[in-house]
């Protein structure tokens, strides 16, 4: 059954950590009908030295949570980080696809690790990705300000930032039968963001992936349980993740 495997993967961003992705990793479980907690822990040093803790299950889809000790990383270390342990881990289990949840500067990761697949034949395909707000374009404060970023008719942002530069230049390495699920939050307060991430800079990579996936979905939040931190403890959001993520359609 290993070879057959598919395991989720869970990764938070800046500052985050376990607490990042606990409720949505529970909520997985509770929702897969798994009367144990047990799924395996990857805590990766700031050297890249990875650390395991936990279970990896004989479940069709093992839970793996990510945790980075350096919480203050970008998303092109954890990608590469993240590119690590994948290997590593497909060394140990010899499993071919998987799926993944990221916040913040997880999700931002998790499409850059997708743009290698095509380079590097023995990392696992990705095929469903759930991103929560994750700051493609900037971040309010870093390259992004409310209301002055903006998508034109045809998709595009008007600004791109050096890192969403990289993706739209690399697009064509996206893999073409990868389902998204893109989540973000807008606070209502007419600033149009999550109060960290504008609604502009998580929509931009609407423009990249959706021509050329699987699958593409638009899942906004609006009030004030759409504040950043609280994405990813939402109970809707954590059922439309889990139905997207675990239901086959």
């Amino acid at each position: 059954m290993e070879n057959k495997q598919w395991p989720v993967f869970y990764i938070h961003g800046f500052r985050g950590g376990d607490f990042t992705t606990e409720k949505m990793i529970h909520s997985a479980l509770k929702f897969n009908n798994k009367k144990n907690s047990e799924y395996l822990k990857a805590t990766i040093n700031w050297r890249g030295k990875i650390t395991y803790e936990g279970t990896w299950t004989n479940d069709l889809h093992p839970i793996i949570q990510v945790v980075f000790q350096n919480k203050w990383v970008g998303s092109n270390q954890i990608s590469y980080w993240l590119s690590k342990l994948l290997f590593d881990l497909r060394t140990k289990h010899n499993f071919e696809t998987y799926d993944a949840v990221g916040h913040s500067l997880g999700a931002v990761a998790l499409v850059l690790v997708n743009l290698k697949e095509k380079l590097h034949p023995y990392i696992p395909k990705l095929k469903k990705l759930v991103l929560i707000a994750g700051p493609f374009n900037g971040i309010i404060g870093l390259g992004d300000l409310p209301n002055v970023n903006r998508i034109k008719a045809d998709g595009r942002p008007a600004f791109m930032s050096p890192t969403y530069f990289r993706i739209f230049m690399g697009r064509n390495s996206i893999s073409k039968d990868l389902k998204v699920l893109n989540i973000y939050g807008n606070v209502d307060d007419f600033s149009n963001t999550d109060k960290y991430i504008s609604v502009t800079s998580v929509k931009s990579i609407e423009y990249i992936l959706k021509p050329r996936i699987k699958q593409y979905i638009d899942y906004p939040v609006n009030g004030s349980n759409a504040e950043h931190s609280l994405l990813h403890d939402d109970s809707g959001i954590l059922k439309m993740v889990n139905g997207f993520i675990y239901t086959k359609l």
